[in-house]
């Protein structure tokens, strides 16, 4: 554990002394997963970030983590595994951080009622998706009354509400899992991360790859 890796004016000395392996620029989710996950394999990392850590679109996301129930429509089983998955590895490794979210997916009827083929359809996908890894959150989707979903939504229009279903995701607080994730990267792995530091040229090889910043 280095201790003052996050001391930013020791990180401005070291970008200076050091050469690094790997240079991440952007202070974000994906750029600090970067750096941790390239530390964490013993390469020596620098992340530089112009404004703040999670200053960008990480702390302006909709807070989900979520399997995408939707892509079960397109028959995207895979991608809806993969994505629980690392849900649940966001649980795992950041309780604090990743909390359980119950969703109620309202049914209405026409004239009182409700279609078949819709009806069979969602049943069908809210069983897919527990099967596929959402019951690894620890909750299975249930079918809830009308009276049910009128106490937790009471503007719902109740002459249209039919049996409706609830089902469970998680959300997450994004910018703090940003800091985290960077903390992580830092006092664990020994990566130099500078904040209110931009990047202003890329220096290239003979090759034209570029080799530093």
């Amino acid at each position: 554990m280095i201790s003052n890796a996050f001391n930013r004016s020791d990180a401005l000395r070291r970008l200076e002394s050091t050469d690094f392996d790997v240079v991440v620029i952007g202070g974000g989710i994906t750029g600090v997963g970067c750096a941790l996950d390239a530390a964490s394999r013993g390469l020596r990392v620098a992340l530089i970030e112009r404004d703040d850590f999670a200053s960008g679109t990480s702390s302006k996301s909709s807070k989900l983590v979520h399997g995408g129930i939707r892509y079960l429509q397109q028959g995207d089983v895979r991608l809806v595994y993969e994505a629980l998955a690392e849900r649940q590895i966001l649980r795992r490794n950041a309780p604090h951080l990743v909390k359980v979210l119950p969703f109620l997916i309202p049914i209405f009827s026409s004239k009182g009622v409700v279609n078949r083929k819709l009806a069979r359809a969602m049943g069908t996908a809210m069983w897919m998706y527990d099967l596929t890894g959402g019951l690894r959150i620890g909750k299975m989707h249930k079918r809830v009354s009308k009276k049910q979903a009128l106490e937790w939504f009471p503007t719902l229009p109740a002459d249209k509400l039919m049996p409706s279903y609830l089902y469970y995701d998680a959300e997450a607080d994004d910018a703090r899992l940003v800091v985290t994730v960077a903390r992580t990267a830092a006092l664990r792995f020994g990566a130099t991360l500078v904040n209110r530091t931009e990047v202003v040229d890329l220096q290239k090889d003979s090759n034209g790859n570029v080799n530093g910043v």
